[in-house]
């Protein structure tokens, strides 16, 4: 069984520990009201949920669904260690089945690199509900500092067991990429497409010209033209008039720069030209949109 959650999800950790189970304690009945990740750190542990009898051995892992029960059995038998942590997460976590293994976009192409786009990936990692660590001592290794972060707890300490937890669902979530044989390898025109926008990103307010980006990527201008369409789904200089606008009505709102100043500032010597292609882009003169939006 596997389960997801978005790369966006929230998550919160509540308590985390390091639990001997041959404390008698271990083996009555424990839920509670939050997810419960557990790893065996050493020898075996013999585990129940529900009427499923497991034995874990060190570097394994169990994700356990909020109010799930669990408790010890083979009593009898020594048995090993294991780390826990209590967590929250929301959005929540969502059963994933292993048939849509082959549907899931893990190469994510599309145009959140873009400055005047608000794109959010809400991608999927999937955590395997019980499995063997391929990076067992690196698992162990963060949990350790997991648990020493909760029990010795220092400023801004949720913080750091917050991106020590999110660092062991990703090697969790990567194992599973591993065993499923994903391709996960972008395509040579996605990363011209990365290196093509962060250029233009940084120096779209100069002379950026057909030579210059050939120069820069050493691809031919055509089909840097053709990539940028691929992924962008509009052409350079649109892109590039974008990046100035959005520029411009920075500055419109929060600076008593003329109309003029601000031109030049975005790249564009002639004013009305500015103005024209202001326009064309907001559906607004600039000095309309100035007064519509009060000086912040």
């Amino acid at each position: 069984m596997y389960y997801s959650l978005s790369r966006l999800s929230t998550l919160d950790v509540k308590w985390a520990d390091l639990f001997d189970a041959n404390s008698p304690h271990f083996f009555g009945q424990h839920h509670n009201p939050h997810y419960e990740l557990i790893v065996i750190a050493d020898g075996t542990v013999h585990l129940q949920t529900g009427e499923a009898r497991m034995s874990l051995q060190a570097g394994e892992s169990l994700l356990m669904m909020p109010w799930e029960t669990h408790s010890g059995w083979n009593p009898h038998e020594k048995q090993g260690q294991f780390f826990w942590v209590q967590f929250s997460c929301d959005p929540c976590l969502n059963e994933f089945v292993l048939d849509r293994a082959s549907e899931l976009n893990i190469v994510h192409a599309e145009r959140t690199e873009l400055r005047t786009t608000d794109i959010l990936h809400e991608d999927l990692l999937v955590v395997p509900r019980q499995y063997r660590s391929l990076q067992r001592y690196k698992l162990l290794g963060l949990f350790e500092d997991l648990v020493e972060t909760m029990k010795q707890p220092k400023g801004y300490f949720r913080f750091h067991a917050t991106l020590l937890l999110g660092e062991i669902l990703r090697l969790m979530a990567s194992d599973f990429l591993k065993q499923s044989d994903l391709d996960t390898a972008f395509p040579t025109s996605y990363l011209t497409f990365r290196k093509l926008v962060n250029h233009l990103n940084n120096f779209y307010d100069s002379d950026i010209s057909k030579e210059t980006l050939e120069r820069l990527l050493d691809r031919k201008y055509e089909y840097l033209c053709q990539v940028f369409k691929k992924y962008a789904g509009t052409n350079i200089h649109n892109y590039i008039h974008q990046l100035k606008t959005q520029r411009a009505k920075y500055l419109l709102r929060s600076t008593n720069k003329s109309v003029q100043e601000i031109a030049g500032e975005v790249g564009y010597p002639d004013p009305f030209y500015f103005s024209r292609m202001f326009k064309k882009i907001e559906g607004i003169a600039p000095q309309h949109y100035r007064n519509k939006e009060p000086l912040g």
